[in-house]
Parts: C-alpha cells; sequence; structure tokens
C-alpha cells in the first residue's frame, strides 16, 4: 500500500439529474435515482474539495447524472459552496462546468446565468462533441436542432469565459485518426481550440458497443505524437499536445484507483453523498 502524495482533481455529480437529450449510451442514467435532497452531499463535497486542495489539486470537474445547466439553482449552490472554499485557501486554477452545450446557443439564459457564475469562480465550460456537424450532432442527442458552435463559443466568450471541447470518441462518429484530424480542424476554425478526447465505454470503464475498435484508438494516439508536439504525460495515461498552438489532450475518461500508487487522478462526488477515489466505487471509497 502506498500513502497518497497528490489528488489532483475533484469531479462533482450535481443537480436533479433531469435532461434535455436522450443520448442512446448515456452514462449517466443509472445514477439518477440518486439525485435528490441528500443531507451529506453539501458537507461532503466541501470536505472532497479541501482534501484535494491540501494534496495538491489543481481542477474542480462540475457534471451531472442528467445535464448540469437544466438545474441552475443546483450548478449556483455547488459554486457557492467552492467559493466559500476558495476564500479559506482551497482554490482551484481550473473550475470546469461538462455540458451538452444546447443552452449555450441560448443567449438571453447565458446573459442570465454565466456572469453570476463566472463570479463564483467557473472559468471553463466544456462541451461534449459526438460530431462537428451540428445536424449530426443534434441526431446523437435526439434533439430538433442543435445551436451553432460559433453561436455557442461566443455566447460563453462574450461573459469572459473560457471553451473546451470534449470531442468524444464513439464507433461510426470520432473513431479513428482520419475522422479525428477532419473533427479537430473544423472545431478550430468553429473557435474551439482546446480540445480533450476519450472512448465512450461502459461507467465501469469497460468497452462497450459504442467504443472505436482498438486499432481506430490507436491510429488517434499515433496521429497525435506524429503530428503534435507533446508538452506533459498524465500519470493515468495519455497526455496534453500542442498542436499548431492548439491545446489536444487524450485520456480515459474512468481509472480505477490503484491503491498501490501514491496518486488519486480524482475524487467522485456522487449525489448520494458517497465520495469515492474513482467513478468506479467499489473498493475506492473515501468518505460516506
Amino acid at each position: 500500500m502506498a500513502c497518497i502524495e497528490k489528488i489532483y482533481s475533484v469531479s462533482a455529480l450535481i443537480g436533479n439529474g433531469a435532461c434535455n437529450a436522450n443520448c442512446s449510451f448515456c452514462s449517466g442514467k443509472y445514477l439518477r435515482p440518486q439525485a435528490k435532497e441528500n443531507a451529506l452531499y453539501d458537507k461532503n463535497f466541501e470536505a472532497a474539495i479541501k482534501l484535494s486542495a491540501r494534496y495538491g489539486g489543481w481542477s474542480l470537474s462540475l457534471t451531472s447524472s442528467g445535464e448540469p445547466t437544466c438545474d441552475p439553482l443546483a450548478l449556483t449552490r455547488a459554486l457557492e459552496i467552492y467559493q466559500k472554499c476558495s476564500r479559506k485557501g482551497a482554490y482551484f486554477p481550473n473550475v470546469n462546468l461538462f455540458t451538452n452545450g444546447i443552452l449555450f446557443g441560448d443567449e438571453k439564459f447565458c446573459k442570465k446565468h454565466l456572469p453570476f457564475w463566472r463570479d463564483l469562480g467557473l472559468n471553463n465550460i466544456a462541451i461534449s462533441i459526438h460530431d462537428v456537424d451540428e445536424k449530426k450532432q443534434a441526431q446523437v442527442y435526439e434533439i430538433a436542432k442543435y445551436p451553432k458552435f460559433e453561436n455557442i463559443v461566443k455566447n460563453i466568450q462574450n461573459h469572459g469565459l473560457g471553451v473546451r471541447g470534449t470531442l468524444l470518441l464513439r464507433k461510426d462518429g470520432v473513431e479513428n485518426d482520419i475522422v479525428y484530424e477532419k473533427s479537430i480542424k473544423t472545431l478550430i476554425k468553429k473557435g474551439i481550440d482546446n480540445i480533450t478526447s476519450w472512448p465512450v465505454g461502459n461507467p465501469d470503464g469497460s468497452r462497450s458497443e459504442f467504443t472505436p475498435s482498438r486499432i481506430g484508438l490507436l491510429k488517434i494516439r499515433r496521429w497525435l505524437h506524429k503530428n503534435a508536439k507533446i508538452c506533459h504525460g498524465h500519470v493515468w495515461g495519455g497526455g496534453v499536445f500542442d498542436y499548431n498552438g492548439n491545446i489536444l489532450r487524450y485520456t480515459d475518461y474512468v481509472t480505477k484507483h490503484n491503491p498501490k500508487k501514491d496518486f488519486v487522478r480524482q475524487l467522485v462526488v456522487f449525489q448520494d453523498g458517497t465520495v469515492a477515489y474513482s467513478w468506479i466505487r467499489e473498493g475506492a471509497l473515501c468518505m460516506k
């Protein structure tokens, strides 16, 4: 057993689990029964932030078992808890909201919420992207129309927040190096030049029917090493690359906690108040 030397980040599920999309491969649906008021949640969320900060954490990510922007009050409350922690020294340079981006196409929604959330410490919004063509993106989300990426970028940046793209690697979508390269170049033209990618899979980290082939994923990694300059690697795998002045990341969404290592990739705060060292809760409980 190793002693923990570093806890890199905190990921927290927030909100009531409502969603304005209906993805066939949604990894959050199984957690939605937990999306209700819980007396332990706020206390344990605050404890996770303080613990990670004490061990050198640098990133807080807010997500949901549904779509977090569908419950803006819960998002505000989470950021208020973070702001209270940051005033006491538990500060993260990266505070990210992971979202499908649908509501950020609405200028009025952005004007109402983004200035307030920014003042509470939010600094990046990460848009989940299944296809760089908005019509195909709408099909994946099973909605009538998806906003233009350029409008989403403009609406977010107008309020002083950064935009990140989460380009999801999916079978019959971005599944190999050819589609990946084309997608990256298209997103950069649309104003999204900070792009993270990981393969779609099961919540326990195993492959699913939607996961690209191993060969396809290998070709994407080879493309990155051939065409971009690696800036640094992640101890849990993957790394950050400089591609003509743009930031590309490749990683795994789920990393199983290894108690023999001296680091924790992330503390995950679940909506039932449980905090685990991994999205895979079994054998990885931190507090409950």
